[in-house]
């Protein structure tokens, strides 16, 4: 049952990243990655969600809600059902790059101002000034990669 336990295991590693990543709860960070590892093109409806993954029905609702609301997932309804079936956003990708793109432009603008602000209020070190500008040019680089990477993904639909 080796296979078993690799896949429990990255099913458990991807939920803790989600936790991490998007300040998600356990049952939340559950339904994105069980969606994510869905094999199913069609969607996957409440009620496959509740059983499989043993929550109740008000817990599962709310974190569908919030999935849905943050583009992580979508729902939809099939002409002949009632029933809601949902599914990871095809743009997930993009959204979750958005998401580290985002929060290294707050953290290049947050780290401008230090360095602004450290040269107004005292003498920085050498050293301390060196390594701010290491610090900036990575920040740049990174958004700029990341930013021609989210480009690529939106133009290869």
């Amino acid at each position: 049952m080796k296979y078993e336990k690799d896949i429990v295991e990255f099913f458990q590693d991807y939920c803790a990243h989600h936790e991490t990543m998007y300040n998600y709860s356990p049952l939340t960070a559950k339904i994105y990655t069980f969606l994510m590892l869905s094999e199913s093109r069609e969607g996957v409806t409440f009620d496959e969600i509740v059983e499989k993954l043993n929550a109740s029905k008000s817990s599962v609702s709310s974190s569908l809600n919030l999935l849905v609301n943050n583009t992580h997932i979508e729902h939809f309804n099939k002409i002949d059902e009632r029933k809601r079936y949902f599914r990871i956003n095809p743009e997930y990708l993009t959204i979750r790059l958005n998401t580290i793109k985002e929060i290294l432009d707050k953290e290049k603008s947050l780290t401008y101002r230090l360095k602004d602000y450290k040269a107004h209020k005292e003498a920085p070190s050498q050293d301390c000034q060196k390594r701010m500008g290491i610090y900036l040019e990575h920040l740049e680089q990174a958004t700029r990669g990341l930013t021609h990477t989210i480009d690529k993904l939106k133009t290869s639909n």
